[in-house]
């Protein structure tokens, strides 16, 4: 695979993209790198809306289209099973993944994969945003990727395991296999996260891209998909990221419960603290990875967290199954 012409195979998993594929398609015909240095792996996973057509439609002349064909008695999910095929049909030495909905900048490519192929990092993950900013659903995820990317990027500054999203992604490609790929992970429903852990625990070094390389996918559509959204992410493994993701809000809670039981003003001005200080990491997370116009909202995001998470509390003690590429999963 070394010494193949080809520096980057682009994958791109789908499941019911139409309204979305051709939007990325033609994203990625903007590139600044040369369409023989790169080819797009594109595993449509049983779409029944059209895909296919739209994305060949697209006559992008890099585009290889495959259709996947999930084993039921697999343990792992279609959605890692389509991307095992992907990754498997990649012939680039660096794999860059992206959702089927997503718009990438001109010279998004050529950027994620620049510090792979200098040897400077093995893996890099790029921030993705949310659009348009068209109600508040796509609003609270924009101030929640922005916090989440900021947090990974320090943790990974301090050596600790940071998150990484396949809507924004590269690799070096021979490093799935040195994981084991995804039939050596086990079944994950958040499957960029379980791969990000394998690459670390590999020894792979994974840098934060900046706003240069902002994928921009849609958004949730309403609540309740965001409801159900966030139910599959709380799937993922316990990890440092997800213990500071907890533990955050969770002091604002028990600030404003404990000023309100006791009712000293020395602890409502804390709480009034904690408030500010979460709304001002938020913010400045928004400003740095562009989403400025996200900065209104601020004040409304994080005591929205808590009805989002007792949301998701009930949906669990209901016993609901989870939803992921057109599939259901019990937990």
């Amino acid at each position: 695979m070394t010494g193949h012409p080809l520096k980057v195979s682009v994958v791109i998993t789908t499941h019911n993209e139409a309204r979305g594929i051709g939007a990325t398609l033609a994203a990625l015909r903007r590139q600044t790198m040369r369409p023989e240095e790169y080819e797009i792996v594109l595993v449509d996973d049983r779409s029944t809306d059209g895909t296919v057509d739209v994305a060949r439609a697209s006559g992008h002349p890099s585009l290889a289209l495959h259709r996947a064909v999930p084993d039921p008695a697999s343990p792992l999910t279609t959605r890692q099973q389509a991307l095992d095929t992907a990754f498997g049909l990649a012939r680039g030495r660096v794999i860059a993944t992206l959702d089927g909905d997503c718009r990438v900048p001109p010279g998004w490519l050529e950027g994620m994969a620049a510090p792979i192929l200098a040897g400077t990092a093995e893996a890099v993950a790029g921030p993705v945003t949310f659009g348009p900013e068209a109600h508040a659903v796509a609003l609270w995820q924009n101030c929640d990727a922005a916090q989440y990317f900021a947090i990974s990027a320090a943790l990974a500054r301090l050596g600790r395991p940071g998150g990484v999203l396949f809507g924004n992604f590269a690799f070096r490609a021979d490093l799935y296999a040195a994981t084991g790929g995804f039939g050596a992970l086990g079944f994950a429903l958040t499957e960029d996260l379980a791969f990000g852990l394998a690459l670390r625990r590999a020894g792979a070094r994974i840098a934060y891209a900046p706003v240069a390389r902002a994928a921009e996918v849609a958004p949730c559509p309403d609540p309740a998909a965001l409801v159900a959204r966030s139910d599959r992410i709380a799937t993922g493994p316990f990890t440092t990221l997800a213990a500071v993701l907890t533990a955050w809000p969770l002091t604002l809670l028990v600030l404003v419960l404990a000023a309100a039981a006791s009712g000293a003003p020395a602890l409502w001005l804390l709480a009034g603290l904690r408030y500010l200080a979460g709304m001002g990491i938020v913010a400045a997370a928004l400003h740095r990875y562009g989403r400025r116009r996200a900065l209104a909202f601020v004040p409304f995001y994080e005591p929205l967290v808590f009805p989002l998470s007792a949301a998701v509390l009930i949906r669990r003690l209901r016993g609901r199954s989870v939803g992921w590429g057109g599939h259901r999963y019990d937990r």
